[in-house]
């Protein structure tokens, strides 16, 4: 028998390792392949030569943004790629230290003109 808590604390894990991306790509592909499938079929209901219910159409559909979402939903996607220092070519290098300066660079802007600012007096006139 499993061993169920009646009042799960939502601050304590289930006790599972997060999904690595590499089991992300696994189920991606493993609906692309599903999606693949059913392209005949999906040809055959367009041209009207075979009919789908409400929920077989959803849920294809719901594959299909799966693994090719809309484009207002594809551009947000993010993809944050690390890497060993080692691992990085010289241009990726000069990319970081650039970033890197201009950032310094703007911080060191925000000072100076903090510290030039004085502060003028109400004379009240």
């Amino acid at each position: 028998m499993a061993n169920v808590r009646k009042n799960p604390s939502p601050t304590v894990g289930t006790g599972l390792p997060p999904v690595t991306p590499l089991e992300v790509d696994r189920v991606r592909r493993s609906t692309l392949d599903i999606v693949r499938k059913q392209m005949p079929i999906v040809r055959q209901v367009l041209d009207g030569t075979r009919e789908w219910n409400n929920q077989q159409v959803r849920v294809f559909g719901m594959l299909l943004n799966k693994v090719m979402p809309d484009l207002h939903h594809s551009f947000n996607e993010h993809t944050v790629e690390n890497k060993q220092v080692h691992e990085l070519t010289f241009d990726e290098l000069n990319e970081i230290a650039s970033q890197a300066k201009i950032v310094e660079e703007d911080e060191n802007d925000t000072n100076t003109t903090a510290s030039s600012e004085t502060p003028t007096e109400d004379t009240g006139s």
